[in-house]
């Protein structure tokens, strides 16, 4: 380990490359003006009970680990360029949204790989969704679902999982792709997989 933390047991304004970072309580809380080439970031607290501090910083040609489980969080301010990523992110934002921006560094998605990720309900704003690699079945992605909305209003749901797509279709245009992990939502909306599965057949939605 080459890096130093702060007071707050922080890195700040360093370089570093090959590197492992532990963000958790105990090994690392924050990465903030910093930069991560070809290292591996392990997020390894909970989301829910201590947020990810990643703040203006770029992560490139790297592994990004979710040790823990990632859960409603959101990573506007974390620049990730051709990451391979891992483990479960629920809930999380990737991308940028205006105020995010600041200078020249500002929150992205480009050229990295999710395939072995699982994405639970995550969006991606202001993406160029190309350049991504998104998980396959039991994931459904939607691409600028906005456009989608009546094909939606106009399609036939099993249990409580239209409502859910009405959501997804009323967002910004901003927000460029959203995924869906059908085991997971097939259960808050009282449907069988293979229920969801036959209606986003209907919509095109599984390749």
């Amino acid at each position: 380990m080459t890096y130093q933390l702060d007071e707050t047991g922080e890195i700040r304004g360093q370089h570093l490359l090959g590197e492992t970072v532990i963000l958790s309580e105990k090994d690392c809380r924050g990465l903030r003006d910093s930069t991560l080439t070809s290292g591996t970031l392990k997020l390894a607290q909970r989301s829910t009970k201590w947020p990810i501090i990643i703040v203006r910083c770029t992560v490139k040609d790297s592994e990004v680990i979710a040790v823990k489980d990632q859960k409603s969080d959101r990573l506007f301010q974390a620049r990730f360029i051709n990451c391979r990523f891992h483990g479960l992110f629920s809930g999380v934002d990737f991308g940028s949204t205006d105020r995010s921006q600041l200078g020249e560094d500002f929150g992205g998605a480009e050229g990295c790989d999710f395939t072995d990720a699982t994405l639970d309900g995550c969006r991606f704003f202001n993406v160029d969704a190309s350049t991504l690699r998104f998980p396959a079945w039991p994931h459904v992605v939607l691409h600028d679902f906005a456009k989608r909305a009546q094909d939606v209003a106009v399609a036939s749901w099993p249990g409580k999982l239209g409502q859910y797509m009405r959501v997804c279709a009323d967002q910004p245009e901003s927000m460029k792709v959203s995924v869906i992990h059908v085991p997971s939502i097939a259960k808050l909306v009282a449907c069988t997989e293979e229920q969801a599965r036959e209606a986003f057949e209907k919509i095109g939605l599984v390749r």
